[in-house]
């Protein structure tokens, strides 16, 4: 019994075939820390939240104006 408590605590849960887990944290512009609990998600979904958020990235931003001001 002793066995199977310690094989259930170190199995790793896995995503379905096809999702991802997802976890995110945020801070806010006034400084506070937003936690969301992890959920399963497509991975299709995912790639799509990706591009986007990498779309409205700072370092995207900063290359824009850099274009521009060439």
């Amino acid at each position: 019994m002793a066995d199977r408590k310690q094989s259930a605590k170190g199995a790793a849960k896995v995503p379905r075939h096809g999702y991802a887990f997802v976890t995110i944290t945020a801070r806010d512009a006034n400084g506070f820390v937003h936690h969301y609990d992890t959920i399963e998600t497509r991975v299709g979904s995912l790639h799509e939240a990706v591009a986007i958020l990498q779309l409205h990235s700072t370092a995207m931003e900063a290359e824009h104006d850099q274009s521009r001001r060439a």
